[in-house]
C-alpha cells in the first residue's frame, strides 16, 4: 500500500522569526518552552505537563497544538512554513521525532522536528481556497486540502483552478469549529474574578437583574440573579463558576445546592464540564441546580453577545465576520 503522506502547517514562530531558518537548520520547531512534551503518547500526558509545570497555560487549544507536534505529524509528512516577508511557503518532509532540544533555535523554541528541505514556493501560486486555508492563526495544523496541488508545484506543474468562477476559500462551517475553539480559549484566559464579572454580565443580557458576589471567598456563591426589580419573586438563584479546564465534581455542586434556601435554585458553570455523579445527582436531576458546561456557555456569549455591556466585550473583544455558506452538493 502506498504511503499518501499528509499535509501539516507549523508556524516558524510567535513572530515568524524561525521561518528563514528552516532549510539552514533542517529542523522545525514550537516553543511551550515551560513544559518538555517530547516524550508524551497521549494528550493526557500532555495536560498534566502543563498542570504541573504552567497551570494557565493548560488550554485545549495549547494542548492539542503541542499534542500534534509531537505525536501526530508522521514520518514523511509534508511541512509547510508561510514567511511573510517574502510571501513565500517553505516545504519540508518530516524525518524524525521531536525532541527537545534548546540548541536548534533557542530557549522559546525547544520542541524540535528534523526536515528535510524541499522547495520554496511562491504562496501566489496556490489558489485562494489553500491559501486562505494556510493563512490559519494556529501554531500547528493539517491542511491536507494543499495536497494536490502541492504535489502538482514540486513536480513542475500548476495549481489546478476550479472552473466555477472564483475560488470562495473556506467556507462558514469550516470556520466555526476553530472560532468557537479560540473564543474557549479567550475565556479560559480570564483571571477567576473576571471570568466571575463575565458569566454575570452574560446573564444580565439575558435579561436577569444580577448581583456581583464579593472577589475572593464567597461561601460557594459567586452571584445572585432574578427577574423581578427588588429580588422577591421566586426563584432567585444563586451561581457558581469554575473557570478552570478539570470538570466539576458531585463535591463542588453539593456545596452550591446546600446553600440555597426556600424558593432558590442553583446555576453552576463550568468551563471544564461536569463529571457523571454531578450530572446525576438528584438535585441535577429534578431541577433545582442547572449544569451549563463549557460549550453551552460558550453558545449563550455567541447568542447573547450583542446585547452584552461595554465592560463584557471588553473582557471578551469579539468581530462579526460573514462568510458564505457552502452550498449543498
Amino acid at each position: 500500500m502506498n504511503f499518501q503522506p499528509a499535509v501539516w502547517v507549523v508556524r516558524g514562530g510567535d513572530n515568524n522569526e524561525l521561518a528563514s531558518q528552516i532549510k539552514a537548520r533542517q529542523s522545525v520547531a514550537i516553543g511551550w518552552r515551560q513544559i518538555d512534551a517530547s516524550h508524551a503518547t497521549s494528550r493526557d500526558d500532555i495536560r498534566k505537563l502543563f498542570e504541573l509545570e504552567a497551570p494557565s497555560l493548560a488550554t485545549p487549544n495549547s494542548i492539542g497544538q503541542v499534542f500534534r507536534f509531537v505525536s501526530e505529524i508522521e514520518i514523511g509528512s509534508y511541512i509547510l512554513t508561510p514567511e511573510k516577508a517574502t510571501s513565500t511557503i517553505h516545504v519540508t518532509r518530516c524525518l524524525g521525532p521531536c525532541r527537545f532540544d534548546r540548541s536548534i533555535f533557542g530557549e522559546d523554541y525547544p520542541h524540535v522536528r528534523p526536515v528535510e528541505f524541499v522547495k520554496t514556493i511562491p504562496r501566489g501560486a496556490f489558489s485562494l481556497g489553500v491559501r486562505n486555508t494556510l493563512g490559519s492563526t494556529l501554531t500547528v495544523f493539517r491542511a491536507d486540502i494543499a495536497l494536490e496541488e502541492l504535489e502538482a508545484l514540486l513536480s513542475g506543474g500548476t495549481a489546478a483552478v476550479t472552473s466555477s468562477g472564483a475560488d470562495p476559500g473556506l467556507w462558514a462551517d469550516e470556520l466555526e469549529g476553530q472560532a468557537e475553539g479560540q473564543i474557549l480559549d479567550a475565556l479560559l484566559a480570564l483571571d477567576p474574578y473576571g471570568f466571575q464579572r463575565f458569566v454575570a454580565e452574560v446573564l444580565r443580557a439575558m435579561g436577569y437583574i444580577v448581583q456581583d458576589g464579593p472577589k475572593g471567598a464567597d461561601g460557594g456563591v459567586d452571584f445572585l440573579a432574578y427577574r423581578d426589580a427588588f429580588g422577591l419573586e421566586s426563584p432567585r438563584i444563586k451561581g457558581q463558576v469554575k473557570r478552570q479546564i478539570g470538570a466539576a465534581g458531585i463535591a463542588d455542586v453539593g456545596y452550591l445546592h446546600g446553600v440555597l434556601g426556600q424558593g432558590e435554585s442553583g446555576l453552576f458553570v463550568s468551563m471544564g464540564g461536569f463529571t457523571k455523579d454531578a450530572q446525576n445527582a438528584p438535585f441535577v436531576k429534578n431541577g433545582r441546580v442547572a449544569l451549563i458546561a463549557g460549550i453551552e456557555f460558550l453558545h449563550l456569549v455567541i447568542q447573547h453577545y450583542e446585547r452584552l455591556s461595554a465592560d463584557a466585550t471588553r473582557l471578551l473583544p469579539l468581530r462579526r465576520i460573514y462568510l458564505p455558506e457552502k452550498p449543498a452538493v
